[in-house]
């Protein structure tokens, strides 16, 4: 993805946040020309308004084993009670004395 296309990602109600993670073969090679690899979880309709802006995507799919196991593992919502910022913290701010 080239700079340039980084404001498309944006308008069409994407996440531009940086991909953490592994090192590609291709980055540093595409990095010199000006794109950058990445990855964007994207809708139908947003993958449709990229494609035809000219941005080149490739769809990656999950395993039926990994669909499974994230499914599993619930919808990320979770947040502990004890935690700096968690739900008794916030609580005990919004105590009215």
């Amino acid at each position: 993805m080239s700079k340039d296309q980084i404001p498309l990602l944006l308008r069409v109600g994407a996440d531009a946040a940086p991909c953490r993670g592994g090192r590609h073969r291709a980055g540093a090679a595409s990095a010199r020309e000006g794109h950058r690899p990445g990855r964007a979880l994207l809708t139908g309709e947003q993958a449709g308004a990229l494609r035809g802006k000219g941005v080149r995507l490739t769809e990656k799919k999950v395993s039926a084993q990994t669909h499974n196991r994230l499914k599993a593992a619930g919808d990320g919502v979770f947040r502990p009670y004890c935690r700096e910022g968690g739900l008794k913290h916030q609580m005990a701010e919004n105590v009215v004395g």
